[in-house]
């Protein structure tokens, strides 16, 4: 009894009966918001190409997903692995390949609850849990057939094993930290940022932790085995030796785009300045609320770290080769909301600032509802539209047509949807490398055109205007394609644009 006493003081959860009644009523309401906001219209959109890559690999023989955990660029063989699976028992539509991502999604509002709750208090972890309800941001990835909501809950679950292992040093939880850490790795190898913050919390703190110097050190030891495959891959990306499409970002605009995405994820330019700038002050006041209560942990200073390691990080890295986007530093949201919750329950709790936690609360949600609205429960396509774009040309299409599939990369996006439009498996499709190649001209496209698409009269165009220009940065392309005449055809969709044209002669 005095053990449980004790507990709850440490953790400040309300022990009269009625306020843990309408603590856990709270708790419960936050969840299934969270569940609604996630688990329902995830059909609403299209698969876009990432997305649909993904799903197609993982209909690859197992034998060749599992190849994935040691092969070089792969950057989510656990996902892989689990999504492979999973078609396998519930198939390939939207709702069956998002539904993981969504599942993780809602799953992740508990556990953050229960970490947020032994850093700062049952009101802080009610706070963030809420917070994470109605994350744009969140949802949105909750929504998406990749790793993200799954990276984002095994970061929550390792900090908790963490802070648990350093607060009990049991080997139950130490074992824990490691096991929930290597998951991490092999979903994306990005997260060694959220161990590289936990790396340098213990650095910065382990004369606080006396006893616990020996088995961190092991449980570091043992995660280097897991990282190692992964790392070697890593450093040909750090070291110039692999392409990534991202562009050069200052340290300025990584914390901006980051600010701006966990805050709103995406919605007006003012809007989104708005509420960027809150979320900072918030954190902010986060950060000194957590460092006035003098606590030996230190956790305002591991929340610090974790919110900012993975975003500088990042640009770091890109420093010398740029990798930087907001998805890969999705780790750093859940602490930058404890951060955020913890302020609002110090303004909210506050005799003379209770007015402006008020605001606070209401600008967050209000800010919040604007893009969960207009985007994450959006009608209208906010992804790319390869649903409605194939649908059309199997509509339209007839015999002695082809297709050209441009970048030849998105040829996946055939692959995907021949097994919701049979008709398309009729027609020819064909490719071309990127032009970025060097040794690529008209004269060798046209030749390689020839070999897949030779006898046919009409050919279909299916495109991505915002993917051609770094692969065909002249247009060579379409270029030859109008040397017939303008298109027969032509619709654009979000992100896809459809074209029909005569076939122009091709060599025999």
């Amino acid at each position: 009894m005095l053990a449980r006493k004790l507990w709850l003081q440490r953790i400040a959860l309300p022990t009269d009966s009625m306020a843990v009644r309408l603590h856990y009523g709270a708790l419960t309401v936050i969840c299934a918001v969270g569940a609604w906001l996630r688990l329902t219209a995830l059909n609403r959109q299209s698969l876009w190409f990432d997305e649909i890559d993904v799903v197609v690999r993982a209909q690859q023989p197992l034998t060749i997903v599992f190849r994935t955990f040691v092969r070089e660029g792969e950057n989510g063989p656990l996902y892989n692995l689990l999504l492979a699976l999973w078609v396998r028992l519930a198939g390939v539509s939207e709702i069956a390949v998002r539904f993981p991502s969504a599942v993780v999604g809602v799953l992740t509002i508990p556990l953050l609850y229960v970490l947020a709750r032994s850093m700062g208090g049952s009101s802080a972890g009610l706070y963030a849990a809420g917070l994470l309800a109605i994350s744009p941001y969140h949802i949105w990835y909750s929504q998406e057939a990749k790793m993200y909501a799954l990276l984002i809950f095994l970061a929550v679950a390792s900090t908790l094993a963490l802070s648990q292992a350093l607060a009990q040093n049991t080997r139950y939880w130490w074992v824990a930290y490691v096991v929930v850490t290597s998951l991490m790795f092999y979903t994306h190898v990005v997260s060694v940022l959220v161990f590289a913050a936990h790396a340098l919390y213990g650095l910065l703190s382990f004369t606080r932790w006396p006893g616990r110097l020996r088995p961190w050190s092991i449980a570091a030891l043992a995660l280097t085995l897991p990282y190692l495959p992964i790392a070697l891959w890593a450093m040909r990306v750090v070291g110039g030796e692999v392409t990534t499409w991202q562009p050069d970002v200052s340290l300025w605009q990584a914390l901006r785009i980051s600010a701006v995405k966990f805050a709103v994820n995406r919605a007006d330019s003012q809007l989104e300045t708005r509420a960027a700038l809150l979320y900072t002050v918030l954190a902010c006041l986060g950060i000194l609320a957590f460092a006035r209560r003098r606590s030996g942990s230190r956790t305002w200073l591991l929340l610090l770290l974790w919110s900012s390691v993975p975003v500088v990080g990042l640009w770091l890295v890109s420093l010398r080769q740029s990798v930087f986007s907001d998805r890969y530093a999705s780790t750093a949201l859940p602490a930058l909301l404890i951060l955020v919750a913890a302020a609002l329950v110090l303004l909210v709790r506050s005799h003379r600032l209770w007015p402006a936690g008020a605001v606070a609360l209401f600008l967050v949600v209000s800010f919040a509802w604007v893009p969960v609205r207009d985007v994450n429960r959006a009608s209208s396509a906010e992804k790319e539209d390869w649903r409605s774009a194939w649908a059309d040309v199997a509509a339209r299409a007839e015999k002695g047509d082809g297709f050209i599939v441009h970048p030849g990369y998105l040829i996946t996006t055939r692959d995907y949807f021949v097994q919701r439009e049979p008709r398309l498996a009729q027609f020819r499709a064909a490719t071309i490398p990127t032009f970025r190649v060097g040794w690529l001209d008209e004269d060798l496209m046209v030749h390689m055109l020839a070999t897949q698409l030779q006898g046919l009269q009409r050919v279909w165009l299916i495109q991505s205007p915002d993917r051609v220009p770094a692969e065909d940065p002249h247009g060579m392309l379409e270029a030859w394609l109008r040397s017939t005449g303008p298109p027969l055809y032509e619709h654009e969709f979000n992100g896809v644009r459809v074209s029909l044209y005569r076939l122009p002669p091709l060599p025999p």
